[in-house]
């Protein structure tokens, strides 16, 4: 009693071997993507680091001018009343919240800068893993795919 194989379709492995060889080539290049996405992500917190403190010192600056230009434009009395100071007061008030908002921005760059590096060790392990499939696992899958392909065409014609 001969038993043999009823194959229908090799297209649909040929098909899924042409799937895998997409796959792989894609993921290659969303790993490379990534790590230069992280790169450009380090990078730019720390022109942002950099920025922010200058930022940061710069309004320093005007509070302290502000301040200075408040307090002499309060020395200056014409008469028996205090003098206007409302514009002043403005400029102190807006260098202030400017150095707020600075100093706000610096802080969380650096709470970032410190943080991202840990969450790029969480990406990496599983990266790396995933990269030695792509690179090292999916060839050999692939390779052996067109080996049972040639085989089971050779089989469908009736060669040994």
């Amino acid at each position: 009693m001969s038993q043999s194989a009823h194959v229908v379709s090799v297209g649909a492995l040929a098909d899924f071997r042409a799937g895998l060889c997409v796959f792989a080539d894609e993921a290659k290049n969303a790993l490379t993507t990534l790590d230069m996405d992280i790169r450009r992500a380090l990078d730019w917190l720390t022109g942002q680091l950099q920025h922010w403190k200058e930022e940061a010192r710069a309004a320093e600056d005007a509070v302290i001018l502000a301040r200075n230009e408040l307090a002499r434009r309060r020395m200056m009395r014409i008469s028996d009343r205090p003098p206007d100071t409302t514009e002043q007061e403005k400029v102190l008030a807006r260098a202030r919240a400017w150095l707020e908002h600075a100093q706000e921005r610096l802080e969380n760059t650096k709470r970032w800068l410190w943080a991202l590096p840990e969450e790029i060790r969480d990406y990496e392990g599983p990266a790396r893993l995933f990269q030695e499939i792509v690179e090292s696992d999916l060839p050999k899958v692939v390779a052996m795919l067109g080996r049972k392909i040639q085989s089971l065409e050779a089989y469908k014609q009736g060669q040994p």
